[in-house]
């Protein structure tokens, strides 16, 4: 008798899956007492049964005794089978006449295990949807090797040796390889980049779109990328199908969560965010989570956060958008609004304690963060969420905790300079703050605003926000606002080249941070008229200006200002001959920034070493530091000047 090979046929051609193939073959060479086995799975339309069938032609020649094959399916379809009536077929393509075939599922298990001990076969079981029907049907030889299929992870199969093995999205080149061929016409560079977006790498996406283009030969591609979900077309079914089947056998909590991941802001979610949002106990949430893991509708990332694939979170949304009322949506993005801006709040009391917020006044500490360093490890991993759930409270006009937001920003922004999206932020709570008729954090949004306008050499846009900042602190006759604004106007006059009149206003900012009791102002101003005194030529005056300001930054334990001090105090140290001096004191100045994690103040000091040791003529440490600081200007996101 033939040895059975009931294989459908292969795809014409698998890309982007060399590593899982290399996989497979690994797993194929290996020598364990029991029959090798593999979990493909992955969310509907990632490849799983393309991927198999591929790597089953491939390797016929390895398996002489047969390749079976079974589809199951949760739908009730035609083609589905029970794991009885797999194995009622498998024993009779391995020639057990129908009489002789067991009534039983377990003794048609036994008789299966018996009649494929020790040969060298394979098997294909598709679209298994649980553990249970898949082990009803492994067989006992070492020489076999099985093939699963499946939406979810069958994480139980793990016990009996699986190894499970997850398909993620193509990646860039080999998408655009598959779009090209199903669409069987040229695509401009710009056009694929959207349709690529649009698929977000899910082969039968790309799939259904390229069909959609060769049917339409006058549609263009941007038309097809701003359809924004992909509808029937032939024989191919509305990706949305795809999850149906997986999202019918999710409980009431779990598919409540799917669909809130579909509408919350940001990449990825907190479990505890997720949590308070839903108002769910974290044990009953952590029970959903794992069942949409299992799914593979929610993958895990580190740190308790998830994440959605994003055609998955396109469906999630979908459903959402059908099946839940829009205040209810609403109420859910908003508690997860307010959870972020509590988060925010804390943490920016931790990471920049010297400037008390506004929002802290009225937004109740969350006691969520052990100490600074894991405040700035959420912010760090969190802020693209940040940023999103800005986004969100400007679109649905949530000014309060849009202000909050951004006053709560500016000390994570000192650190890690992320420009462009911390000005958009600073502007939208500007008028934010206005419409809430909160002028002292319109002033200060101003002024964060100017701050960076000023960076970024917008001289005259810094100026205008810092003018509002002072016109509204003498309106408000409020002594911390008039002095930001001071300093800040002075900052304005030196980017003009105005350096006499700097020095003034930075004594003005001065006098009137010593008039409000507030000392860390006074060491700034006179860090920056230190720094003006040093280019008018004055340097005694430079020394002793520079020399307080570092002493009242020590005092007050502000490590960043400190250095800020240090290094135009090391340079005139440098200039008089005292290398050794200089060369310790910025040493100690970065020991302090670096226990901050600020990358941004940390090159400042580095930069600072390398000219110092370049001027002494040891150049190797001066590019050692100099590499480094470039590395981490890289990481804080300064523009470049």
């Amino acid at each position: 008798m033939r040895a059975p090979v009931q294989l459908p046929p292969a795809p014409p051609v698998l890309l982007g899956r060399t590593a899982e193939l290399a996989r497979l073959d690994e797993i194929r060479l290996r020598s364990d007492p029991a029959p090798s086995v593999v979990v493909l799975t992955g969310v509907g339309g990632i490849g799983k049964t393309a991927l198999a069938l591929h790597w089953l032609h491939q390797h016929r020649a390895q398996f002489p005794d047969g390749i079976l094959c079974a589809r199951f399916s949760s739908e009730g379809t035609e083609t589905a089978e029970s794991a009885s009536g797999v194995l009622h077929g498998f024993l009779a393509a391995l020639g057990i006449p129908a009489d002789d075939i067991p009534a039983s599922l377990a003794h048609r298990a036994a008789e299966f295990r018996a009649a494929t001990a020790d040969r060298r076969f394979a098997v294909l079981l598709d679209d298994v949807v649980h553990s249970a029907d898949a082990r009803a049907v492994l067989p006992s030889s070492a020489h076999a090797v099985v093939l699963v299929t499946s939406r979810s992870q069958l994480t139980s199969l793990a016990l009996d040796g699986a190894e499970i093995l997850p398909l993620g999205p193509l990646p860039d080149q080999p998408a655009r390889e598959v779009l090209a061929r199903a669409g069987q016409r040229q695509i401009s560079h710009d056009d694929a980049q959207d349709l690529l977006t649009a698929c977000a790498g899910l082969p039968l996406a790309l799939a259904i779109t390229g069909a959609r283009l060769r049917a339409r030969p006058r549609r263009k591609p941007h038309q097809e990328a701003r359809r924004g979900r992909i509808r029937p077309v032939g024989d191919f079914p509305a990706l949305s199908t795809v999850f149906d089947a997986s999202y019918a056998t999710l409980d009431d909590s779990a598919a409540r969560l799917y669909r809130t991941c579909g509408i919350l802001p940001g990449p990825h979610h907190t479990v505890d965010a997720l949590a308070d949002t839903l108002q769910s106990s974290p044990t009953h949430l952590d029970d959903a989570v794992d069942e949409l893991i299992e799914a593979n509708l929610l993958h895990e990332l580190e740190d308790e956060t998830v994440a959605q694939h994003d055609v998955v979170r396109h469906d999630a949304r979908v459903r959402a958008e059908r099946q839940d009322a829009e205040a209810d949506r609403d109420y859910l993005v908003h508690r997860y609004t307010r959870w972020y801006r509590d988060h925010t709040v804390t943490a920016s009391e931790l990471i920049h304690p010297f400037r008390p917020t506004f929002a802290s006044e009225t937004v109740a500490a969350t006691g969520s963060f052990a100490d600074r360093d894991d405040a700035v490890n959420w912010w760090r991993r969190d802020r693209p969420v940040i940023n999103a759930v800005a986004n969100a409270a400007s679109a649905r006009g949530w000014d309060e905790e849009l202000w909050q937001l951004a006053e709560a920003s500016w000390g994570f922004f000192l650190h890690h300079r992320d420009y462009e999206p911390f000005l958009e932020l600073c502007t939208a709570g500007i008028e934010a703050a206005r419409r809430c008729e909160q002028p002292l954090v319109e002033a200060r949004l101003h002024s964060q605003a100017g701050y960076v306008y000023d960076r970024l050499r917008q001289f005259e846009k810094a100026a205008a926000h810092h003018t509002s900042a002072l016109e509204i602190g003498d309106r408000e006759q409020h002594g911390p606002t008039q002095a930001t604004a001071l300093s800040r106007i002075a900052r304005d006059a030196r980017g003009r080249g105005d350096l006499e009149g700097a020095l003034e206003l930075y004594e003005r900012s001065a006098e009137k941070h010593a008039e409000i009791g507030l000392p860390r102002g006074v060491g700034m101003a006179r860090r920056r008229r230190g720094e003006l005194l040093i280019k008018l030529g004055r340097e005694d005056e430079a020394l002793r200006e520079l020399s307080e300001a570092a002493a009242i930054m020590a005092d007050a334990d502000d490590a960043g200002q400190h250095a800020r001090a240090v290094i135009p105090l090391a340079a005139i140290h440098a200039r008089r001959g005292d290398y050794r001096r200089a060369r310790t004191e910025l040493q100690h100045a970065l020991e302090g920034v670096e226990r901050l994690r600020s990358p941004h103040f940390q090159a400042e000091v580095l930069t600072a070493l390398a000219d110092l040791e370049r001027g002494h003529g040891d150049e190797a440490n001066a590019q050692r530091h100099l590499d480094e600081a470039r590395r981490l200007m890289g990481d804080s996101g300064e523009p470049p000047h």
